[in-house]
């Protein structure tokens, strides 16, 4: 029985991957595709920019702070680093979450200061095509409007654009303390 040697399997090896190998689309070839994170506030499911999320969590313990807003929950310690809360349900529609703990985080970074975002429910990553980019007005709370960029539509189901950096720019959410 003859043995091959070591280098010319790999030679061989390297001959079959590069045959086999799909080619890199062209530059201009590529799909416009845009990725957002599904989540829901009350009853209005929307989608944020992949770009403005930092990190998906469960609800960590946390620490309320007295003398703030209802929708500030508190501040967790999250990695050694300390993390304000927020009930975006609360602070955007006014009513805040009854059962927090079953909420989940977005973590967003707005020019360097973190905070997290209670939201109900996450959906997890979604996937648009540009075409799949919608004209109509999404039919969503009145108050949660003002931070709606566009809307995308797949399988007759809509998911307006929330902008996370529209919400941190808002003055009222800088103002957390009462």
């Amino acid at each position: 029985m003859s043995k091959a040697d070591p280098f010319d399997v790999l030679l061989d090896l390297e001959k079959r991957c590069r045959l086999n190998a799909e080619r890199l689309p062209a530059a201009g070839a590529v799909d416009n595709k845009w990725i957002g994170v599904g989540f829901r506030v009350g009853d209005d499911k929307l989608i944020a920019d992949m770009t403005e999320v930092e990190e998906i969590l469960d609800v960590p313990v946390y620490t309320k702070v007295p003398g703030v807003r209802s929708w500030v929950v508190g501040i967790a310690n999250v990695r050694g680093s300390l993390l304000p809360i927020i009930d975006l349900r609360g602070y955007i529609l006014g009513s805040d979450m009854q059962q927090r703990k079953r909420g989940r985080l977005i973590v967003i970074n707005y020019q360097g200061f973190r905070t997290g975002l209670l939201v109900d429910e996450v959906y997890g990553m979604r996937h648009f095509f540009q075409e799949d980019q919608s004209d109509a007005k999404p039919r969503v709370h009145s108050n949660i409007s003002p931070y709606i960029k566009k809307t995308y539509s797949r399988e007759k189901e809509d998911w307006p654009v929330f902008s996370f950096e529209r919400m941190a720019e808002d003055e009222r959410f800088a103002h957390a303390a009462l």
